[in-house]
C-alpha cells in the first residue's frame, strides 16, 4: 500500500499566468492556498509543492504552485498527478476506507467462496459502489452495510452476492 494517495490530475493550463487545470474527484478539497501536496507522474519521483492560489471553475480546480506565475514555467506539469501523504490525512473512522485501498481486494461470499476482485470504486449520489470483475463480467455492488459484512486487507465479504451474479 502506497503512503501517497492521488488527489487530482493536471489536465492542462489555464491562461498565461501559470494556472493549472486540475481534475479531482476527491471528496475533500485539498487545493487550498498554503496546503502542501506532492506532484509527479507516479509516486516514485515526487516533488513537494505549495498551493499558492486556488479556485474552482467549470468543474475543475485552477491552481498555482510555488508562486510559478508564468505558463512557460508550469507547462511541464501537464499530466502530472497531485498526491497527498497518507500520514497527513485525518484518521478514518470505523468502517471508513480509502477507495484506493479497496481496489484489488478479493470478493467473497459469506461461505468464504472467492468470486473475483474489486476493479474500481464509484462514488455515486445514492451510495458508493464496488465495481468487480467476476467470471469476466463487470458487476456493480452497492457498498452499503446491508451487503458488506466484512472488509479485511485481503477481501470484502458480501452477503447475498448471488443477487448480483
Amino acid at each position: 500500500m502506497s503512503n501517497y494517495l492521488e488527489t487530482g490530475k493536471i489536465v492542462g493550463t489555464f491562461g498565461i499566468n501559470g494556472e493549472l487545470k486540475v481534475l479531482s474527484d476527491a471528496t475533500t478539497n485539498r487545493f487550498v492556498k498554503g496546503n502542501t501536496l506532492y506532484l509527479g507522474k507516479n509516486t516514485k519521483s515526487l516533488e513537494k509543492v505549495e498551493i499558492t492560489s486556488a479556485r474552482f471553475h467549470k468543474g475543475m480546480y485552477l491552481v498555482t504552485i510555488n508562486n510559478l506565475n508564468n505558463i512557460n514555467l508550469v507547462e511541464k506539469y501537464v499530466n502530472f498527478i497531485f498526491y497527498i501523504d497518507r500520514d497527513e490525512m485525518n484518521d478514518l473512522k470505523e468502517n471508513e476506507y480509502y477507495f484506493v485501498d479497496l481496489i484489488g481486494l478479493k470478493i467473497v461470499d459469506t461461505k468464504n467462496t472467492e468470486y473475483g476482485v474489486v476493479t474500481d470504486m464509484l462514488d455515486l449520489p445514492a451510495s458508493s459502489v464496488i465495481e468487480a470483475n467476476i467470471n469476466g463480467k463487470k458487476i456493480l455492488i452497492p457498498f452499503v452495510k446491508n451487503y458488506i459484512k466484512e472488509v479485511t486487507d485481503i477481501y470484502i465479504m458480501i452477503d447475498h452476492l448471488e443477487e448480483f451474479l
